[in-house]
């Protein structure tokens, strides 16, 4: 079965099979561009707003302890600066994956007006 001509951001060739009728492989297809990204955006905001909605059920959680007394102050204070942190991971996380979409979205562009570059 023949490889995929697609060359991937980091100048290597990709190595998925070609069954697309432009001998690219399904991922690299240009017809398959708007289903790519809209399969990321639903596999992200899943992702994503999972671990929100967990970080809060746990800040909770910590908030009810301190105020029943079975969490000292201090030790509540040090774990919801942790979760501060994860938060702070999760964005950079969405950032990244939204500027990698962004990036897919302009070689796509690209391969489909024959821009270079």
């Amino acid at each position: 079965m023949p490889v995929c001509a697609a060359i991937k951001p980091d100048g290597t060739r990709c190595r998925r099979s070609a069954d697309g009728p432009h001998g690219l492989c399904w991922g690299h297809d240009p017809d398959n561009a708007a289903e790519r990204r809209k399969q990321a955006s639903k596999a992200a905001r899943g992702k994503a707003g999972k671990e929100v909605r967990d970080l809060k059920d746990e800040i909770k959680d910590v908030i009810a302890e301190v105020k029943c007394g079975g969490l000292d102050r201090n030790d509540a204070a040090v774990m919801i600066q942790g979760y501060r942190a994860l938060k702070d991971f999760i964005e950079l996380e969405r950032r990244v994956l939204e500027t990698d979409q962004l990036a897919a979205e302009i070689e796509d562009l690209k391969r489909e007006y024959g821009a270079t570059g």
